[in-house]
This record gives C-alpha cells, structure tokens and sequence, in this order.
C-alpha cells in the first residue's frame, strides 16, 4: 500500500512539473486556458469577465465586451445627463462595467471617460487598437445607427459585433479614444478638412477627404477642425445613419464634449 502511494505521488508530481511547463509556454502565446489550470481543477481566463481577447501577432489586448455602463454601486445606473455622470464620480465605489442588457453611459467627457477606465484597473484604447477591433467587422447592417425615437439600445441587444465578439463599435454611441488633436494636427500631421474619408493611415486616422463617400470606406465621413485642442471619438451613434461605421470619426469635439449619444469602453 505504502509502495502505491508513493508511486501516485510520484506520478502527479511529474504531471505537475509537465504542466508548468507548458503552462509557461501558453502563456507566452497568449493562450487563456492553459493545461495547469486543467489539471488542477481552475481556469485561468486571459481577460477579465466582459472582457474580450483580441490577438495581434505574439501579442494581446483585453477590451470591453459591451459600452461601458455604471456598476451596480453607482447612485444612477441610468446615466442620461451631465449632473448624474458628476454624482457618480462622486462616489468613490462607482466604477463602470462591462456588461450585457443595461444602459450605456453617456454624458462623459475625455477626462471622465479616462478616469472611469482607470478606476476599474483599466484605460480608455488608443486609436490604433480601437481601429484594430472594430477593422474586423465584415457588416454593419445590424448596427444601432438609426433608431427611432432616438435612444441607445441596450448593450449587446443588436447582432453588431466583431469576430472577436465585441458589440456596438459602430453606432449606439460614440467612443472617446485616448488621444488629442492640437491645431488641426495628429501626431505631427496636418488633418484635411472635414468630408467623406477618402484615405486613411494604419491607425484609421484620415488621411485624405473628398465630397462624395467612397465605397472602399463605407461612405464614412471624419470631422476636423483647425483650432485649439481636440479629442476623438469614432464610431458613430444611434442617430448617425449612413456615416456611421468603422472608419467614421470625429476629431473636432472639445475635450469637455459631453451628449446624449457619446460615451466609452475600455482595455486592459
């Protein structure tokens, strides 16, 4: 008896070694449920619940399954106006979440929709990995951009998503993205004025514009402006119509911009 014992236990340490072994090797990869976790009886998720996994090349970024909503220790959980966004954030246990069937935030500022992110141990995207998710999509026919009489659907209601299963990139509201226009300016390049996209750099960003919208950019049109400080949000919202879509963006909103039709998700 003593001799099977200590044979079983022989047996599980060498299945243990093994499988931190490869456990290593598939985090490296990015995999999210590594065969450690299956021997031991837990899983180890790459993201976090509503989050969704999106893979580029040897690398990942976890984004927000669902437009960010107010959690359930928020004082409102239906955010329609300015004063209840202010409440909210008054409310050091606030944080937004990520979740199917509820309201989206909306009436937040760059400045707010960054500080909601961070305090949920997550930031708002950048342009190139808002661009990267909502790039996949093939349709948009089922997205939220004209509704009548003119709200946001619930999160995850409409069939709009990536094949990475992130919902309403295009349409409901718009999404702040972590960055700024100074001067007409992005990066360092000068934006064209406002019309239909008519090119574009790896990061979705216009490059060129003209009257008419092109078909290879969804008919899609890009906001600019020459004076002071702008942020960008893109997307589109319910009230869009047809220039919504992956490429539209508006790169001509104060910082302080605040609506009905706009609000966040985040990455982590």
């Amino acid at each position: 008896m003593k001799k099977w014992l200590k044979t079983s236990l022989v047996l599980l340490f060498a299945c243990i070694v093994t499988a931190i072994g490869i456990d290593a090797s598939d985090t490296l990869s990015g995999s999210g449920n590594t065969l450690l976790g299956q021997v031991i009886g837990t899983s180890t998720e790459v993201c976090p619940k509503g989050m969704s996994e999106v893979k580029t090349g040897l690398s990942f970024t976890c984004i927000d399954t669902y437009e960010a909503s107010a959690g359930s220790n928020c004082p409102h959980q239906d955010v329609d106006g300015d004063l209840k966004t202010q409440e909210n954030l008054n409310e050091s246990a606030c944080v937004p979440e990520s979740k199917e069937n509820v309201r989206p935030w909306r009436y937040v500022s760059l400045t707010q929709a960054q500080n909601l992110c961070a305090r949920a141990g997550k930031r708002l995207p950048k342009n190139d990995e808002w661009f990267l998710v909502a790039n996949s999509m093939t349709s948009q026919n089922s997205c939220a951009i004209d509704v009548r009489p003119g709200e946001p659907v619930h999160t995850g209601v409409s069939s709009c998503t990536t094949p990475h299963g992130v919902h309403d990139m295009v349409g409901n509201l718009w999404e702040w993205v972590d960055g700024q226009v100074e001067a007409g300016s992005y990066k360092g390049r000068v934006l064209p004025q406002s019309g239909y996209i008519g090119g574009v750099d790896t990061e979705g960003v216009v490059t060129a514009t003209q009257p008419e919208g092109a078909n290879e950019y969804g008919g899609d049109y890009a906001w600019t402006d020459t004076s002071g400080v702008r942020g960008i949000i893109r997307g589109g919202f319910y009230g869009s119509g047809e220039d919504a879509g992956m490429y539209t963006q508006n790169m001509a909103v104060p910082l302080d911009f605040k609506t009905a039709g706009l609000g966040f998700r985040c990455v982590k």
